[in-house]
């Protein structure tokens, strides 16, 4: 029989009985009472131990549907780019603003770091809104 466990919350270190160390999700509602791998260890315990994980780590907390829909964006690899030339006319400065993030990779970051070395690129497009 499947069971699901849900455990959310901001990730803490804090003593625990002996332990100096405990890690707790802060957030959730046992927070205070026991460490994550307690609360783990009791549900195996009663559900059994062939388990199945699935996490995200955000600076802050999302819905469960936003941190899914970020995770499509990622997989799917929804992608930006930008080229522009900009010039000051009061400094007389030239500069360009190149970007191009695919699945929240910075493809150019990644590429400059292989200057001098072959590269076979190609990039399928499907329609669809630019984020």
């Amino acid at each position: 029989m499947r069971h699901t466990e849900t455990y959310a919350g901001t990730i803490t270190e804090a003593a625990y009985g002996d332990a100096s160390h405990a890690l707790f999700l802060r957030g959730q509602a046992a927070w205070g009472y026991e460490p994550l791998a307690e609360q783990v260890a009791s549900a195996i315990d009663e559900h059994g131990a062939n388990l199945s994980v699935r996490y995200f780590i955000t600076d802050r907390e999302h819905s469960l549907e936003e941190l899914q829909e970020r995770l499509v964006k990622r997989i799917v690899g929804v992608g930006d780019a930008v080229y522009s030339d900009h010039y000051s006319e009061i400094t007389g400065y030239l500069w360009t603003d190149q970007e191009l993030n695919v699945g929240g990779h910075d493809l150019l970051d990644e590429l400059s770091s292989h200057v001098g070395q072959y590269c076979h690129l190609e990039i399928t497009f499907e329609a669809g809104e630019r984020k």
